[in-house]
């Protein structure tokens, strides 16, 4: 009698124990949703999940951890709706540039054309140039914000410490038909 009260007391203990740890490693993630703005929707944080940086005073151009892929976000050219990709990365290491880059050859994958020429830190900015011929409001002025929503997404979602995503033009100010953006005004805040 006294070693079934006992087990169900270390059964409970445990479920009460595995419950608290599930809770723990529980975040928010923005959930992509083309037609309306992102929402967060938690999920349990698993080992395939996308790698990020751990929080510092300044940003590392590079996703440290060795992971074999990540996320990133492109437009589906057939409904333009915003779809994920997981992307195999070498050897767990992936600059900021080579994460952008990577988006813009999903994107032309589904024949939207952009060129970024540039995209760094500036302590926990990520700022992305593009060149004045491969704005993705030249190419595809009608799926402009689309696509800038794909690129901030995808840097947003990969580095826990970036806190905002800026877009330039050949290092000036954004202006396209559609937006214009200061030279340090955030497309998208975290």
């Amino acid at each position: 009698m006294k070693k079934g009260i006992f087990l169900s007391i270390i059964g409970i203990f445990l479920v009460v124990c595995l419950a608290g740890c599930l809770v723990k490693n529980e975040k928010m993630i923005l959930s992509p949703t083309p037609t309306s703005a992102p929402t967060a929707t938690p999920v349990i944080e698993t080992p395939t999940s996308a790698p990020t940086v751990t929080p510092t005073n300044s940003v590392s151009n590079e996703i440290p951890e060795p992971k074999n892929d990540i996320i990133i976000y492109s437009l589906n050219s057939d409904n333009f709706e915003k779809v994920a990709i997981p992307v195999m990365i070498d050897a767990g290491k992936i600059t900021l540039f080579d994460l952008v880059k990577k988006i813009t050859i999903a994107l032309e994958d589904e024949s939207f054309s952009v060129k970024v020429t540039n995209a760094r830190f500036e302590k926990t900015t990520a700022i992305v140039d593009f060149s004045a011929d491969g704005t993705p409001g030249a190419s595809s002025p009608n799926y402009e914000a689309s696509i800038l929503d794909c690129i901030a997404q995808s840097i947003i979602e990969n580095y826990e410490s970036c806190t905002a995503v800026v877009f330039r033009i050949e290092g000036k100010e954004y202006v396209s038909s559609n937006f214009s953006f200061g030279i340090d005004e955030a497309y998208l805040i975290k």
